[in-house]
């Protein structure tokens, strides 16, 4: 009884695979992503966006009582422009250390990509240390 069972659910997952190959595949979106009605570019190896201005962040107070030491990990957009746009933590340190990384990351400015003679948004991952000293 459990062979059979075991048969049907195998043949059930073998014919879906035929039937609907690229949704198994692949299910990245981010070519569809856009940022201001611009699709954003894809990173090509190599390729980075450079910073033109950064600013350090600031310590959490709170947090530098309790000595806290770490890295945020914030997904930004890089607009046309140079700007920074739609950041956000994707991974925690506290609160209050990841608002201080937004807040310097949001004044950050680079020099944006170009395809094809014209600047792109692209999405980043950025990283802001935070260490005492």
């Amino acid at each position: 009884m459990k062979t059979r069972r075991f048969q049907l659910v195998l043949a059930l997952a073998v014919i879906t695979a035929f039937v609907f190959p690229a949704n198994l595949l692949s299910q990245d979106n981010s070519a569809r992503e856009t940022y201001d009605g611009v699709p954003l570019c894809h990173m090509r190896r190599g390729v980075f966006p450079h910073i033109t201005h950064q600013t350090s962040p600031e310590y959490d107070e709170k947090d530098r009582r309790k000595n806290i030491e770490g890295t945020v990990t914030l997904s930004v957009i890089v607009t046309k422009e140079g700007a920074t746009a739609d950041i956000k933590v994707t991974k925690s340190l506290t609160p209050g250390l990841d608002q201080q990384a937004i807040k310097s990351v949001s004044q950050w400015t680079f020099e944006p990509i170009v395809v094809d003679g014209q600047p792109c948004p692209l999405r980043i991952a950025a990283q802001v240390n935070f260490k005492l000293y």
